[in-house]
């Protein structure tokens, strides 16, 4: 677990490394679907553990099919989100559902690790904050 900062709101969560989900997942409520410029997106507000709600919004990349682990498959909006964990700032795919009964409202998974960060499952809060420019 570590805090990983969200642009372009700034806002700051706990965030759960995950190296067994290969795509970020972010807790994302009250979602809206809009077409803009003839394409379409999504807007949506999200809060963190100090009660603090920031808006997103982006063009939907495109639509995973997520096999739950009871088998059932869901169909989830992705866009592009810039997330920054330590020194490591990158844009990468997140894919949109309601987290809200989990414990951490951002989900980072391969396509964010990928080699830039090792994960210490014994241990949290290892990095000190966002340091990338």
């Amino acid at each position: 677990v570590e805090r990983a900062v969200l642009f372009p709101s700034g806002m700051t969560v706990h965030a759960k490394l995950d190296t067994g989900a290969k795509t970020s997942s972010i807790n994302a409520v009250h979602v809206e679907s809009f077409t803009r410029d003839g394409e379409s997106w999504v807007h949506f507000s999200l809060s963190n553990h100090d009660g603090k709600t920031a808006s997103f919004e982006g063009a939907v990349v495109r639509i995973s099919k997520i096999k739950r682990h009871n088998g059932d498959k869901q169909q989830r909006p992705v866009i592009n989100l810039e997330i920054c964990v330590g020194p490591v700032r990158k844009t990468v795919e997140v894919n949109l559902i309601d987290r809200t009964g989990l414990n951490y409202p951002l989900l980072i998974g391969r396509n964010f690790l990928g080699d830039a960060l090792l994960v210490d499952a014994g241990h949290t809060y290892l990095q000190a904050g966002c340091r990338a420019h």
